[in-house]
């Protein structure tokens, strides 16, 4: 089956491919600063639904269009992508021994029709010390991952405790985007 995903992150992409389908790369590009008293689940929902929106499909197009956003959040703050490696080391020292929750959302579009779905995901990090973060920023590149870590690479060994599915934190809940998936075909 093929579709598009409204996204440019290779980690989506690689779920989606793995997941059997034929991946067209169509990134949206919005605004994807927060609003005020906005939360993190409204705020994923919110940008999900505008980067499937944003992307100008043909009418009579049949193929459907995935978005998604993820953010992390601890103690009801947003941590999106770190704007440079002294906020991701601020970050990974706010998560350092605490737990926190990985929101996905996503939204799968075809047509005018769309359907939205959110994911939550709970994970605790062990303490980390000054070393080892330093060591994980210097060999990872970590600019465009929300929380600044990737559970699927040297950010694995950080982990204490996850609660909910794992494709979730690296950025996409497969299984629920293919039941959306499959959903939107037979209704629309």
């Amino acid at each position: 089956m093929e579709i598009i995903l409204a996204s440019r992150s290779p980690r989506r992409l690689l779920l989606l491919q793995s997941a059997g389908l034929a991946v067209e790369v169509c990134p949206s590009h919005i605004d994807e600063s927060p609003l005020p008293h906005e939360s993190v689940s409204q705020m994923v929902e919110r940008l999900c639904q505008a980067k499937a929106m944003a992307y100008q499909a043909p009418d009579h197009c049949r193929t459907p269009i995935i978005a998604a956003d993820t953010l992390v959040c601890i103690d009801g703050q947003a941590l999106g992508q770190p704007e440079d490696l002294a906020h991701a080391k601020r970050m990974l020292q706010q998560l350092s021994g605490q737990e926190h929750e990985v929101f996905t959302a996503v939204c799968v579009r075809l047509g005018q029709h769309h359907l939205f779905q959110q994911v939550r995901t709970g994970v605790r990090f062990r303490k980390l010390d000054a070393s080892e973060i330093d060591t994980y920023l210097n060999h990872n590149d970590i600019l465009d991952k929300a929380g600044a870590y990737a559970i699927q690479s040297g950010a694995a060994s950080f982990i204490e405790a996850i609660d909910g599915p794992l494709d979730n934190v690296i950025g996409l809940p497969v299984r629920t985007t293919l039941n959306m998936i499959e959903q939107i075909l037979k209704r629309f």
